[in-house]
């Protein structure tokens, strides 16, 4: 039998630290208990216990304290964010069923050391799960330790039994207390021996085994002098030291194993726990149901349906005049095809086996009856796909939903409902239990929950949308633009396959060229693309010099590598081994097993992802093509324009540092942009005091990463890096930018101010992003919440402005009978194909459409070129 005991404290910590800030909508933090419980599910998983419980400690004060004054004196108050949710954090514990042992006195290592112990007398092992190493000394035949780290919001985990520690430490685990005596725990304050380190701590015990072995050896000629000084002098201390670092076993706290078994869950306890912390993918996680009564009340609360099943052509005339009766209809269409249309109390479903299903879908969707719907850009592509183009949208659920909280990671339906509603996804009215989108037992009853949600969500979203000032963004920006994407979707970007397989061919042949090249410098051969192996012959063979060594081996990350590019050419080699690589598997391969039977690639945008509202594009991500080396332009080759055809592409010239000057309100920046200058060389000569003549191409580089950084909210340290410059002399640089752009400086100090007035940021037009990190007590979370204050009302607007120009160019180009159709939206860039004789007149919708897309104080003017590809054309 297995018991594991977790550190409270030491786990919720690394979660609060690891995990963004998360807060509910009345502002309640949540990311410590989210984090937690996402590693308590890993937990559960990698260990699977048959007995479970958590220790805390107390704020009482413990018998270290009493004995020592200054024990964890340093260590800073918690932050109220972390405060607020130890008592939720317990709650859900107690919903869990998992036994919680706190006790005054005594801290939670030692409670768990009298569990460990206790498990072990009860014939039981036990492991114990902390992110702190005084557990090690528990480390026992029964008792194992899991050491969790969290990085970057990412846990990993690492079980230490007495062989792993004794590996890694080379002394046996009880002795890890002898190794604090002599070092101390600065974390704890524990004084150990001053002026003894690590290092010669280590050195120590690994040759008089305790810490009683180097005293009684104190007057050894193994032990140096100056060392044999510091341990004379701070032998009290040390002695000290280790009764503070010493774990009790005997806290008086009555434990039996069996009593800790692992339980069920509280289900209806833990459900509205969730349901107040807006934990709706835990929900799912941990199987959680609405308790009896939330049914009793979505029933009692549920708005009530009329079902009409279609079947002929009187029931599709019946829904339609319905239809046009009710105005607003909320629709959805199943995987299988299947329809689901609500006008008023009347739910009607028609199934694709129906007489005359096709003309339904026409006379419905290409009707002007206003219509509602979840994910409204994938609906219509799908129907683009049967032929049908839709008209008439009004509301999309997902849309709304993102334009109110755009950091969240995904807008299911069923977690709106109980977000939005405060309540569970729609109850069927003749079914006797709680319907789920992800169960349903056919295609006709996924369809009726779809609409139904809908139906019920899309009134209260609106208002939201209108208390937020976002229902003209919605409106007049995204519902129009799922048209536009749809239909881009729908026409894909055609693709020269044969091209592409010479392309890799090509790549191919490079790639074992270098891999010859890289075999013959390191004088064996190696899996080059194994960071151990790489990390061995480059380090240890040949002896280049190291950078820090982890747990796991050397790193040889491309910031490592770059170091030494100069260093042995082995460097260079491997750096393009890698890039030929990822431009194989990524772009040769992987575009080629994309093409679709018509030849072309049809990627998918997605609208709800980015924060600052950007879109973005995936299966595959046409916006990530190279475009600043050499292989990528030949990558951007093989997008082609069909036969007759050749490809517009028009692009935004540095629309962001417009967006600045404009929103600032910089007359220097302003100015330039104004009389056409290069805003860069301006920059240059302004912060630097030279005639603008005189700015060399290297002053000019520096300036426009400046310029661009400033958007950004960059650092002096990250500008050091970007210019190879001293943090010093980038400070000193941007100190001077900032005093010659006065209208810049004023607005990254209004910007940030009244985001922590208001507790979010907005676009030019409305579109937010809340901050909560602002009120953050940590220096690193306000830091962050400070820079996204600077940049989102700049690349928002940007978002906003290449979305307006999307839909003004779609437009134009319909209204102008023209053949030529958007293909891509690449970041600040548009791709229209079209037949060569209409090429000119293209270029100048698209150039005209997009600079009118937005009324600034400064221009915003695009350039227009065509060729036969993407590269020809850009």
């Amino acid at each position: 039998m297995k018991l594991m005991v977790i550190d409270g404290n030491s786990l919720v910590n690394r979660a609060f630290y690891g995990v963004r800030t998360l807060t509910t909508r009345d502002g309640t933090p949540t990311n410590a208990v989210f984090g937690f419980l996402n590693i308590y599910l890993k937990l559960l998983a990698d260990e699977k216990p048959d007995a479970l419980c958590v220790t805390f400690d107390r704020k009482e004060p413990t018998f270290r304290h009493l004995k020592y004054d200054g024990y964890k004196a340093q260590r800073k108050a918690m932050p109220e964010e972390l405060a607020a949710q130890m008592p939720i954090l317990k709650q859900v514990l107690d919903a869990l069923n998992v036994p919680r042992y706190e006790l005054a006195g005594w801290e939670a290592d030692d409670l768990i050391g009298t569990i460990a112990g206790a498990c072990t007398a009860a014939g039981w092992s036990c492991v114990a799960v902390t992110g702190d190493k005084d557990s090690f000394q528990l480390i026992g035949p029964a008792t194992a330790v899991r050491h969790v780290k969290t990085r970057m919001g990412q846990t990993e985990t690492v079980l230490y039994d007495e062989r792993r520690f004794e590996e890694e430490y080379g002394f046996a685990p009880p002795f890890m207390v002898d190794l604090k005596a002599l070092m101390g725990d600065s974390s704890d304050n524990i004084p150990g021996v001053p002026g003894v380190g690590e290092k010669t701590a280590m050195d120590l015990l690994h040759r008089f085994g305790s810490l009683k072995g180097v005293y009684a050896a104190i007057d050894s000629p193994d032990i140096r002098d100056a060392v044999r000084k510091k341990l004379t002098a701070g032998r009290e201390s040390a002695e000290l030291s280790y009764d503070l670092a010493t774990i009790r076993c005997d806290a008086p706290i009555a434990f039996d194993p069996e009593e800790n078994r692992v339980r069920e869950p509280d289900n209806d306890a833990l459900y509205e726990l969730f349901r107040k912390l807006e934990f709706t993918k835990l929900t799912d996680r941990f199987g959680l149901k609405p308790p009896a009564e939330v049914v009793a009340q979505t029933r009692a609360e549920e708005k009530t349906y009329r079902d009409c099943a279609v079947t002929d052509a009187d029931g599709i005339d019946g829904m339609l005049k319905a239809a046009y009766e009710a105005g607003t209809v909320s629709v959805a269409l199943s995987d299988g095809g299947t329809l689901c249309l609500i006008a008023g109390d009347s739910r009607y479903t028609l199934a694709p086996e129906a007489q005359g299903y096709a003309e339904a879908l026409r006379r419905v969707f290409q009707s002007p009856v206003k219509k509602r719907g979840y994910e409204i850009k994938d609906l219509h592509r799908r129907l683009l796909e049967q032929g049908v183009q839709a008209e008439g949208w009004e509301f999309d659920c997902a849309l709304a939903a993102y334009l109110l909280a755009p950091t969240d990671s995904a807008y299911p339906l069923d977690g709106l409902c109980g977000r939005y509603l405060g309540r569970p996804l729609t109850l069927d009215a003749a079914s006797d239990g709680q319907l789920s989108l992800l169960d349903g037992p056919d295609e006709g009853e996924s369809a009726r929950r779809e609409a139904a949600a809908v139906d019920q969500l899309a009134p209260e979203l609106e208002r939201q949308l209108e208390h937020s000032g976002l229902d003209r963004l919605l409106r007049e920006v995204e519902m129009p633009l799922c048209a536009v994407l749809a239909e881009m979707e729908h026409a894909g970007f055609l693709a020269d396959r044969e091209a592409l397989k010479r392309f890799g061919v090509l790549l191919a042949g490079r790639i074992s060229e270098l891999e010859r090249d890289i075999y013959r410098m390191a004088g064996e051969e190696f899996n080059i693309n194994s960071p151990k192996q790489l990390g061995h012959i480059l380090f240890d063979k040949l002896l280049l010099p190291p950078p820090k060594k982890t747990k796991t081996g050397y790193s040889t990350g491309a910031d490592v590598l770059e170091k030494l590019y100069d260093r042995h050419p082995i460097i260079p080699a491997v750096l393009e081994y890698r890039q030929y690589s990822k431009l194989k598997s990524t772009y040769a391969d992987g575009l080629s097993a994309v093409i679709a039977e018509d030849g072309r690639i049809h990627t998918k945008f997605q609208m709800t992802v980015t924060a600052t509202g950007r879109l973005s594009s995936v299966e595959p991500n046409l916006q990530n093509i190279p475009v600043r080396t050499e292989l990528g332009g030949e990558l951007r080759k093989m997008f082609i324009a069909g036969p007759g055809n050749v490809l517009v592409d028009a692009d935004y010239s540095q629309i962001e540092l417009r967006l600045l000057a404009h929103i600032s309100g910089d007359e220097a920046m302003r100015r330039a942009f104004i009389d056409g200058e290069d805003i860069h060389a301006v920059t240059a000569s302004q912060v630097l005091g030279i005639p603008l003549e005189q700015v060399t191409k290297q002053q000019r580089s520096h300036a426009k990463a400046v310029n661009f950084g400033i958007v950004y909210g960059i650092s002096a340290f990250s500008l050091a890096q970007d210019i190879h410059v001293s943090v010093a002399e980038a400070r000193a640089y941007m100190e001077s930018y900032l005093e010659k752009y006065s209208g810049v400086r004023e607005y990254m100090k209004k910007v940030v101010e009244q985001a922590k007035q208001d507790g979010y940021v907005s676009s030019l037009y409305g579109r937010r992003r809340a901050l909560p990190e602002l009120a953050s007590h940590d220096r690193n979370t306000r830091a962050f919440g400070e820079r996204v204050a600077l940049n989102m009302p700049i690349q928002g607007t940007a978002a906003d402005v290449m979305k307006i120009a999307m839909i003004r160019v779609s437009d134009a180009l319909k209204r102008s009978g023209l053949k030529a159709r958007l293909l891509l939206q690449v970041h600040d860039e548009l791709i229209v194909e079209c037949p060569e004789e209409e090429a000119e007149r293209t270029a100048a919708i698209l150039a005209e459409e997009m600079t009118g897309a937005a009324d600034l104080s400064v221009p915003l003017p695009v350039e227009a070129k065509w060729g036969k590809s993407w590269y020809d054309a850009k």
